[in-house]
């Protein structure tokens, strides 16, 4: 899978969710890259990493919608949820040989993109809305 190349068309309008969302595919481009080199300790290293960064960001993310009450911020942090959930799934997988470190990284990568595309642009909106006219 080629590497996801970060653009302009996935940025949202928020410098800190802009950052972590960059810094994410990143990481897993370095994730792909140590799978297809069979480098495991790099693999689980980056791994924990990226879980550690996304852990961090879906916090910076809920409290924004806890700050401007977002009326979609169930299903947002519902999303992800399952992305943890399935993940680990997938982690569990790639431990007993069933996928590779690079089938999870594409899999994230495919969330990243449809997640930034829906929830964390109608997000971005929202928090323009609410910079613009905060109640």
């Amino acid at each position: 899978m080629a590497p996801l190349v970060w653009s302009a068309a996935l940025e949202i309008g928020h410098t800190e969710i802009d950052n972590d969302h960059r810094a994410m595919v990143g990481l897993l481009n370095r994730l792909q890259e140590a799978s297809e080199r069979s480098d495991r300790l790099a693999t689980q290293a980056l791994l924990v990493e990226l879980e550690s960064l996304t852990r961090d960001h879906f916090a910076r993310e809920e409290q924004l919608m806890l700050d401007i009450h977002y009326e979609f911020s169930a299903r947002h942090q519902k999303e992800h949820v399952h992305l943890f959930d399935e993940v680990r799934a997938q982690i569990e997988e790639m431990n007993e040989g069933i996928v590779s470190a690079a089938a999870i990284a594409g899999f994230i990568k495919r969330w990243l993109i449809d997640h930034v595309e829906t929830s964390d642009r109608q997000l971005a909106t929202a928090l323009a809305r609410w910079r613009s006219n905060p109640l």
